[in-house]
């Protein structure tokens, strides 16, 4: 019981208690005054009427006797009149009803009056004439008695209710700084930090909401803190300070991210031999200024083409790392950022007939980023020798399916529901239980099979990702209500989650199968909130309120800043692979790693590590803050979702 209820009851208690006593004092004091009333009617009654009857007693005029008695009885406030002659044992009786109409039965039991009865005897001188008995009737007194307990019972209920009222609105009033205490720690509970309660007038809980701002402030700053500290941490170590981009660190962890999850796209090394020119004939400033420019407009790519990561990797060179890009989109892009170079380059271009070359790299088989990097190396030299063109290209196999193919390709497995399906668990390291399983779709073709890195690029690039994710998620939502056992976690699409028509469906899903709620979590990738979102962070607050879980994939991966966290309010995120390799890497640095977990931790964020595979990496990884994990310690298992 809330307390402000428990204050009401007692209060309503304690004045019910007085009510009740004033009213059976008033009551008892009526009682007694009409008892004496009564008492004293009679008496009176008796003498008046014992006067009267003496004359006519005494002449034997029996008639007039009667008549006066009857006179006297018919007033109706009397049960009984009496008179016993002495000469002729002659008896005068009169005798009335002793209920009264307007009182109820029972009150008229509880034998509140007793009958006032006087006795006299009437004489004449020395002789005794007869004796007269008045017995009052208690009737009356019951039924002033009621009449006095119904008004003031009346009177009474009105001004309980009142009181009632008052209190209510006094009670909340007076409450209202502990209701917002309460809601302050609820606020406080989903990591919302910051918002000042208003001061009461109440010393006492004056003091206590100061110190419960002060508390909501500094938490708020602890966090804000904390965050600044890893992004300052992650940009002195993995931001190159000139061009804002990325160092060679970050490249080479974003490279590892790349080619665990799948590995396909390509490569491209960018060489701006025109900053050395700008260099000589501009100077230091004149060169950073240009640096700074470059990594504005390839900054402007990465916002526009999420599959992009660039990097500066030394003083002239630039790399391009492109997520599931095939050979025609490699050139274009190359071909994009030599003309928007070149209209950057204003009379710089004088200098140098050649600004920049370029080499690319698609990757066929199971190359590594060193490779990788050697080949686009070797293309960029051959780029420089070469009299024409501003870039090499090292030649693609023509196995891999043609860009043009992957949209019909996708079109027909999705409207042909040819996909299939399989579940990795994710395990609490400290604990026996399980956050969820990952659902993972792939592609089956003529017995070929297509994992979602292969082709999640082009269901991306043709806007396919919303109709992907709804079959999916429909899908999902049924094995879910068929088995209570099973909880699943869903990667959306960054083209669905930038739909409004997608946002406005996922919620309408959300409400038709509320009862799986906290069994269905949606992983949403960290490059949707690199902007403020304001219309799917909507969304994702109702599905919050309905009960949905709610995660964060690829943790850690953008440069930006991690302030989202407190917007977003996720309960788990998935690191991004590249802190994971680097922290379980022989003589690996588990620094970074550790800094972006207590990030989301101090926000009671779960904090799971992906593609672990062996126990001993699960060892290594139970010493720092991290939560739960993943990969291929539990590989994969196929799971059928039912058409």
């Amino acid at each position: 019981m809330t307390l402000y209820r428990q204050l009401l009851l007692v209060v309503l208690l304690i004045y019910g208690g007085l009510l009740a006593v004033v009213f059976s004092i008033e009551i008892g004091n009526t009682r007694a005054y009409l008892s004496e009333q009564q008492l004293s009617d009679v008496n009176n009654t008796s003498t008046s009427l014992g006067l009267s009857l003496s004359p006519y007693l005494e002449s034997g005029d029996m008639v007039a006797a009667e008549s006066v008695i009857n006179a006297m009885f018919d007033s109706g406030y009397y049960q009984q009149i009496r008179l016993q002659l002495f000469t002729d044992n002659q008896l005068i009786d009169r005798h009335n009803s002793p209920t009264i109409a307007g009182v109820p039965q029972w009150f008229t039991n509880l034998d509140l009056f007793q009958p006032s009865e006087q006795k006299q005897v009437l004489t004449s001188g020395w002789m005794q004439l007869g004796e007269l008995t008045v017995v009052g009737h208690p009737g009356y007194a019951y039924l002033q008695l009621w009449s006095a307990m119904v008004d003031l019972a009346k009177l009474f209920l009105v001004g309980f209710l009142i009181t009632v009222l008052v209190l209510i609105r006094a009670l909340r009033y007076l409450l209202k700084p502990l209701q917002q205490i309460q809601q302050q720690a609820k606020q406080i509970e989903q990591r919302n930090f910051g918002q000042a309660i208003p001061l009461p007038r109440t010393q006492e809980l004056r003091s206590v909401v100061g110190a419960i701002n002060h508390m909501s402030d500094n938490i708020a700053q602890q966090f804000a803190s904390q965050v600044q500290e890893v992004n300052s941490l992650r940009k002195q170590a993995l931001q190159d300070p000139v061009s804002g981009l990325g160092n060679r660190r970050y490249f080479l962890n974003q490279s590892q991210s790349w080619l665990a999850e799948s590995g396909v796209g390509g490569l491209a090394l960018v060489s701006l031999d025109i900053i050395e020119a700008i260099h000589v004939h501009g100077g230091f400033n004149q060169r950073d200024e240009f640096i700074a420019a470059m990594g504005e407009l390839f900054s402007s790519y990465t916002e526009q083409q999420k599959q992009l990561v660039i990097a500066r990797l030394s003083n002239l060179e630039f790399a391009i790392l492109a997520e599931g890009y095939d050979q025609q989109q490699l050139e274009s892009l190359a071909e994009q950022v030599q003309q928007d170079i070149q209209a950057r380059l204003g009379t710089w271009q004088q200098h140098m007939a050649r600004p920049l070359v370029m080499g690319l790299v698609l990757r066929q088989k199971q190359e590594n980023i060193s490779e990788l990097l050697t080949a686009a190396d070797t293309a960029l030299q051959t780029a420089r020798d070469l009299r024409e063109g501003f870039y090499c290209l090292v030649e693609a196999e023509q196995s891999q399916i043609p860009r043009s193919q992957w949209k019909q390709l996708l079109e027909t497995s999705i409207n042909q529901h040819s996909l299939a399906y399989k579940t990795q668990v994710v395990q609490f390291i400290h604990s026996p239980q399980q956050l969820h399983q990952e659902l993972f779709t792939s592609i089956e073709v003529d017995a070929q099979r297509f994992a979602a890195g292969q082709f999640m690029p082009a269901l991306e690039q043709f806007k396919l990702g919303a109709k992907f994710d709804q079959m999916v998620l429909e899908k999902a939502a049924k094995a879910l209500l068929a088995d209570p056992q099973l909880k699943l976690a869903i990667n959306l699409t960054l083209s669905a989650l930038g739909e409004l028509s997608f946002l406005n469906w996922l919620v309408e899903l959300a409400h038709s199968y509320q009862s799986v709620a906290p069994r269905l979590a949606l992983e949403i990738p960290e490059t949707a909130f690199l902007r403020e979102n304001q219309q799917l962070e909507s969304s994702l607050d109702v599905l919050r309120e309905l009960g949905y879980q709610i995660g964060i994939d690829q943790y850690g991966r953008n440069l930006n800043s991690l302030n989202y966290l407190s917007r977003v309010k996720p309960h788990y995120v998935k690191i991004d692979y590249g802190y994971t390799a680097q922290a379980l890497a022989e003589d690996g640095d588990s620094h970074f790693l550790s800094a972006i977990c207590r990030a989301a931790r101090n926000l009671q964020i779960v904090t799971v590590a992906q593609r672990v595979e062996n126990q001993q990496q699960v060892e290594l990884l139970s010493v720092l803050p991290v939560d739960a994990y993943q990969g291929y310690i539990a590989p994969p298992q196929p799971f059928a979702l039912a058409e």
